[in-house]
């Protein structure tokens, strides 16, 4: 079995320096580790192995979440890869509005500017799963 809060604190690890509108849950990060995994079932050719079953809640555990298969280290990585990009683009979502505004009082420019990366990031982040995937040539040939 495959622990997903591991996973969890590893992309909280990973995205902690950037800034967000609104500080993510749990929840929000949980949900970006299952879209993840079911990313990669899609990805690799697997969707119709692909069931809720597959995601064990062991309450005895703290309310600890698996996934009843072993993920292999290269799985786990783009189960990673596909999770920050889902994070970088609800932050990129959530500020696209956010480039200038006006009130009565003043009118403030470059509001996104804590955010104006996001974009390479992300792009980064999907050639990085990229290569994760083609070098998973289990999948590839």
């Amino acid at each position: 079995m495959t622990n997903l809060d591991a996973l969890v604190e590893e992309l909280k690890e990973l995205t902690a320096l950037q800034q967000t509108p609104r500080p993510f849950t749990e929840g929000d990060y949980r949900n970006m580790i299952i879209y993840g995994v079911k990313t990669l079932y899609i990805d690799t050719g697997r969707a119709l192995e692909w069931n809720e079953e597959l995601l064990y809640e062991d309450e005895e555990n703290q309310n600890m979440l698996y996934l009843t298969y072993d993920l292999p280290i290269d799985e786990e990585k783009y189960v990673l890869l596909c999770a920050q990009i889902a994070f970088y683009r609800k932050v990129q979502s959530s500020v696209n509005n956010i480039v200038s505004y006006t009130t009565n009082a003043l009118s403030v420019s470059g509001g996104d500017k804590p955010y104006a990366h996001l974009k390479n990031t992300i792009g980064e982040l999907e050639n990085e799963k990229r290569k994760t995937y083609y070098k998973m040539r289990r999948y590839t040939i």
